[in-house]
């Protein structure tokens, strides 16, 4: 049985925040993680490792999640102005995560499908299908507040974004260089406009994360 994280001392915790880092840029330059490189890095036995984590796959597991923890806090969690509308409201949690994922170590390799590593795939699987349902409590949202056609099926509207939002994000990081933030959400917004009308009228809504 792993420790959490309450139960760790002071220096128990910076070590496995260490390893943390040292495996998360593992997956970012190499796609996988190595027990031996990562223990190399931290300057501890390979034994130790296991104190922290069940193994590779936990450590995997252990960085991704983080990834998506971090993705959640900075995109999803930020406050947004309630007075703004649902439109504007949603193209700043596009920017903004648009941002991270250019600007995390990790980004690039999770957008554009690098990771090699199949604790990683099961996680990413996981976090972005709840960025789906997180979708479609938003679209919800702005059917109650009038905002969006109550005729939308949210849940497949919200499906069908988040699926087109992380191709389009794959494209944009496979590139060298990568086209600009702006042209990325410029992108997103025209596609949420397709397939989100405005209540009561035939322009369309924005997009939505």
């Amino acid at each position: 049985m792993q420790p959490t994280q309450r139960q760790l001392t002071r220096k128990g915790q910076a070590t496995r925040q260490r390893l943390l880092d040292i495996g998360r840029d593992e997956l970012a330059d190499h796609g996988s993680i190595e027990i031996a490189a990562v223990s190399e890095r931290a300057g501890v036995a390979p034994s130790v490792l296991y104190r922290y984590f069940p193994g590779k796959d936990g450590l995997v597991e252990a960085v991704v999640h983080d990834f998506w923890d971090q993705y959640s806090a900075e995109v999803f969690d930020a406050p947004v102005a309630d007075e703004l509308p649902w439109l504007e409201r949603e193209v700043l949690r596009l920017r903004r995560e648009v941002r991270f994922l250019y600007a995390h170590p990790l980004g690039r390799a999770v957008a554009a499908g690098l990771l090699h590593e199949a604790a990683a795939t099961r996680v990413g699987a996981i976090r972005q299908r709840e960025q789906a349902y997180a979708a479609a409590r938003n679209i919800r949202y702005g059917q109650r507040t009038g905002e969006l056609d109550p005729s939308i099926d949210a849940g497949l509207a919200g499906a069908a974004i988040i699926g087109a939002l992380h191709a389009m994000l794959a494209e944009a990081l496979s590139r060298d260089p990568a086209p600009p933030e702006h042209l990325v959400v410029d992108s997103a917004t025209q596609l949420g406009r397709a397939l989100l009308p405005v209540a009561g009228s035939s322009a369309r809504g924005g997009p939505i994360e």
